[in-house]
């Protein structure tokens, strides 16, 4: 009777570092987040300005949509950190969920830059 010999290999160190990073971003947005805004809804109110949909929804909802983002990156960076050796399979798999957290966390971060700072470059261009 033959076995199934299932191959196992180093986790790649950058899956540990890419996640801690996504992580680390996602979690200090998150804590940031709420005294961050604040100003910013003071500054536009300073300024009587018309805000896009975007920028109202960044401030209308980014104090918790960071922890919401967040959260699951802690996660994902324990499981890379939990498991030293992986089959090709769970290798494939892990690659997978830490590029696609790392695409949202990158993808969260520009949508929230620029629904923020749009409308001071759209008063400067006025002014």
């Amino acid at each position: 009777m033959t076995e199934l010999v299932t191959e196992r290999m180093e986790r790649p160190t950058w899956l540990v570092v890419s996640s801690s990073i996504a992580s680390l971003i996602s979690l200090t947005a998150a804590v940031r987040a709420p005294t961050t805004l604040e100003r910013f809804r003071e500054l536009f109110r300073g300024f009587g300005a018309d805000l896009s949909w975007i920028s109202q929804a960044v401030l209308d909802y980014g104090d918790w949509i960071w922890w919401v983002i967040a959260l699951p990156g802690v996660a994902v960076t324990a499981w890379a950190i939990s498991r030293p050796h992986l089959t090709p399979d769970e290798r494939r798999t892990m690659k997978i969920v830490v590029r696609s957290y790392s695409l949202v966390v990158w993808t969260a971060l520009a949508l929230f830059m620029w629904g923020l700072y749009a409308p001071i470059f759209k008063l400067g261009a006025v002014v």
